[in-house]
């Protein structure tokens, strides 16, 4: 299992990467990389902590909102990061995800809880 923190990619949901992108796209470009190396940088972590996924695969999300003020639409969007970290994502040139194609992620399935205490997301194999 790997886990993101939600308090981090809070800045990155879809509504903020709209109004950035509206803004300025340069500015939306720096939001996209900060993200996506937030999420390489805890894959990676994940990788030394020994985890790996069998791919071609089907993943359970997990999301852990702080609140229900967000809505689960504008938190799934932060996939496309998550996934962008993964495929950054090495350690001793051991890639954790080579493409987030159909060829590797078969699907996900999604649920959305609130926990207060430790917002964030959980991303497993599916069984």
């Amino acid at each position: 299992m790997i886990e993101f923190d939600l308090d981090i990619l809070k800045p990155f949901t879809l509504n903020k990467y709209i109004q950035a992108e509206r803004q300025n796209r340069y500015i939306a470009s720096k939001m996209k990389k900060r993200a996506t190396n937030y999420c390489m940088l805890t894959v990676q972590q994940a990788m030394v902590d020994g985890v790996r996924f069998d791919w071609p695969c089907k993943l359970e999300i997990k999301w852990y909102l702080p609140d229900k003020r967000i809505d689960p639409d504008n938190w799934s969007f932060t996939k496309k990061f998550i996934f962008d970290g993964m495929q950054k994502a090495s350690v001793r040139s051991d890639v954790f995800l080579p493409n987030d194609s159909y060829k590797f992620v078969t699907g996900f399935d999604e649920t959305f809880e609130i926990d207060k205490e430790r917002p964030r997301v959980e991303i497993r194999v599916k069984k």
